[in-house]
């Protein structure tokens, strides 16, 4: 397993257990999504989807986000996850689910402030996920899909406007409003 470290809020400095086989956000994408958010994340509700580590989630938690779901369908994930959540002392305000992402989004029926999505470079159901993320995204939320760099999306046919975009490497980030 390899570490990465939150990067910023009360937790920031604290190490977190990566599985093996796992893509994690970059420092430098991190940083990219966090600056751009700002004081966005304060208070949010979060989601994260194709989880990995909770990295996403957890920095947003350290920054001041009211609490965190995180979904991996990976074993070794959802140990890690769990792990990471325990040692941030984060266990009243996070929740750890071993399962496909799109089988967990069909089942919610609340709403999310911020949900936090990336999913492998080479998945192939981003019609069915947008879909089910718009019914999920509270009407001032914001969907963050990380996707290859190589991918353009148009998010309009699901209901979604890009509000930024932001490319690093090989990554492209769309921050994603609903629109009605």
């Amino acid at each position: 397993m390899s570490l990465l470290k939150i990067a910023g809020g009360e937790r920031k400095g604290f190490r977190l257990k990566v599985p093996r086989g796992t893509k994690p956000t970059s420092s430098f994408m991190r940083k990219v999504i966090f600056d751009t958010l700002g004081s966005l994340v304060e208070g949010r509700r979060v989601l994260e989807l194709f989880a990995g580590s909770g990295a996403l989630s957890l920095e947003a938690l350290s920054r001041g986000a009211s609490s965190a779901v995180m979904v991996d369908i990976s074993r070794a994930s959802f140990l890690a996850i769990r792990d990471n959540i325990r040692h941030l002392r984060y266990g009243d305000r996070a929740e750890v689910f071993k399962s496909d992402s799109i089988k967990f989004l069909r089942k919610l029926d609340e709403n999310f402030d911020l949900i936090l999505a990336d999913p492998p470079y080479d998945y192939e159901h981003y019609d069915v996920l947008l879909k089910e993320l718009r019914r999920v995204v509270s009407p001032e939320g914001i969907v963050i899909l990380e996707v290859s760099s190589r991918m353009e999306l148009k998010p309009d046919k699901w209901g979604f406007r890009i509000w930024k975009e932001k490319k690093g490497g090989d990554t492209r980030v769309y921050f994603l409003v609903p629109v009605d």
